[in-house]
């Protein structure tokens, strides 16, 4: 199934996967496998950033799905259907 996979504020990851907005063929499974096969198939530089050492995505980031739903780390497994959006944005923090 096609998956878009987009990054918000992410260059360097963009950068590696060609672009900000990425279609990706998806065998089938939750949010999460899909990041973890996604890390796999563009290497080690994309997984180091996007994952922390347990292969879960790492704390700093959050997920949007479909452009509407903020999800929590504890939501990663929701099973996603063909034609969805998964978007992945890094955490900012200042003052």
């Amino acid at each position: 199934m096609k998956i878009t996979v987009e990054f918000l504020s992410l260059p360097n990851i963009a950068k590696l996967v060609g672009g900000k907005s990425v279609s990706h063929d998806f065998l089938g499974g939750s949010i999460q496998d899909l990041i973890g096969e996604f890390a796999n198939k563009y290497g080690k530089r994309v997984s180091d950033f996007l994952l922390a050492p347990d292969g879960r995505l790492d704390a700093g980031f959050r997920v949007v799905l479909n452009q509407k739903e903020w999800l929590t780390h504890d939501q990663l497994d929701r099973p996603l259907e063909e034609g969805d959006t998964v978007t992945i944005a890094m955490l900012v923090g200042g003052g």
